[in-house]
């Protein structure tokens, strides 16, 4: 028998013993369950290697099946597919942007199709987390919508590129189902992470991120900008976007990656070999609030505390908690705090200009100066530390 184990979720008992019956008769181990939750108890019993889904779970939503997968670490790169009785582009969307890497209307010649394209989904998987070389990775991240993560992002891609003139910084936007980095720096061109994704691994090397990679304006980094809108976002080949980092990697001693507010089967695995992650959060006590419940999980995933940096963007001004009050709930220090800027930073940003550029002596562009500083000094103390723990 075929050691792939495929486990079939769906609560109609003629179409699930259909496809049942065709995996097995392909010689795979296959397992079934008739609901969400029952197909949840059956994961951590079974283990499967490809889980499949039917749309019309009542139970539990797909996307809330798709989340609650995601998040252990066991099965955060199993294959999901989703299978539906009415083709709907809408749905199609969610489920994908929800992390599924497939989704087929119900028929024959789809699940036929389906098990021939096992081997295929079962190999990508393969090539999500290979080693990590090369550059510095630092991921920009935050618990909650509206805290300026790409602004910050942008900025301090800057102030590293302007600082360490020899260093080559890149930029990547991996905000979904739309980035923002583009338009933050005035860039309009079709290039874009989920183009390249579609390319055939071997054809994404350091010569051809080098040749393609987009210099935008006044800024100096380099950047691969995000999907334009939700209809490209689908089309990204989520296989591939772990290799383009390391490629980027080989490429530019420093590699940023705006995650947004974005944590799923795309995003943990670059969280998880990132050499550090810069939190932003604003001051807001839900905020706050989600941020902690943030912290928490990175380090249930294994990720060392030391690893986060939280920092405060005061976008909308100086209401809320004090930074006692978000170190105590948060149970680590803020690292730095931006300062709130008034109509400055939307002007900047409607410029597409950066703040060391517009308001180079204002006190705001200081301490982006000083958090690029801080993040050159700390990763540089990590590889410091690993190379000491290799010869001890």
């Amino acid at each position: 028998m075929n050691e792939t184990r495929i486990l079939v979720i769906d609560p109609d008992d003629n179409s699930r013993k259909f496809l049942v019956n065709i995996l097995r008769n392909h010689d795979y181990a296959v397992s079934e369950a008739a609901s969400g939750f029952e197909g949840l108890h059956k994961i951590s019993e079974f283990t499967p290697d490809i889980i499949t889904y039917d749309s019309a779970l009542t139970d539990l939503s797909i996307e809330a099946i798709i989340h609650k997968i995601r998040q252990e670490i066991h099965t955060i790169n199993t294959p999901i597919v989703v299978f539906t009785n009415h083709l709907d582009p809408d749905e199609m969307n969610r489920f994908l942007q929800a992390g599924a890497n497939d989704y087929f209307g119900k028929s024959g010649q789809a699940i036929i199709g389906f098990s021939n394209n096992i081997t295929t989904l079962l190999e990508g998987t393969k090539s999500i987390q290979p080693e990590k070389t090369g550059g510095t990775l630092v991921v920009f991240i935050s618990a909650k919508g509206g805290t300026g993560t790409s602004s910050i992002c942008a900025n301090v891609g800057m102030n590293l590129s302007r600082l360490f003139i020899k260093s080559a910084v890149a930029l990547v936007d991996l905000v979904l189902p739309i980035g923002s980095l583009a338009i933050l720096a005035g860039i309009k061109e079709p290039f874009n992470i989920v183009e390249v994704s579609k390319l055939p691994p071997e054809h994404i090397t350091p010569e051809y991120l080098r040749g393609k990679m987009i210099k935008p304006g006044d800024w100096l980094f380099h950047l691969l900008p995000g999907s334009p809108d939700p209809d490209v976002a689908s089309s990204l080949i989520v296989e591939n976007t772990h290799h383009i980092i390391q490629m980027l990697q080989k490429t530019y001693d420093y590699v940023l990656v705006d995650l947004g507010r974005s944590f799923s089967r795309i995003s943990l695995p670059i969280i998880q070999e990132a050499d550090l992650i810069v939190m932003v959060l604003n001051n807001a006590i839900n905020t706050v609030e989600l941020t902690k419940l943030t912290i928490e999980y990175l380090i249930k995933q294994n990720i060392n505390p030391d690893r986060i940096y939280p920092i405060i963007n005061r976008a909308i001004g100086l209401e809320g908690l004090s930074i006692a009050e978000v170190n105590q709930m948060l149970g680590m220090d803020i690292r730095m705090t931006v300062p709130y800027m008034m109509s400055n930073l939307t002007l900047a940003n409607n410029q597409n200009t950066p703040i060391a550029v517009k308001y180079p002596t204002e006190t705001t562009n200081l301490v982006l100066t000083e958090i690029a500083i801080e993040i050159s000094q700390a990763t540089i103390r990590k590889k410091v530390e690993n190379k000491a723990q290799l010869f001890r």
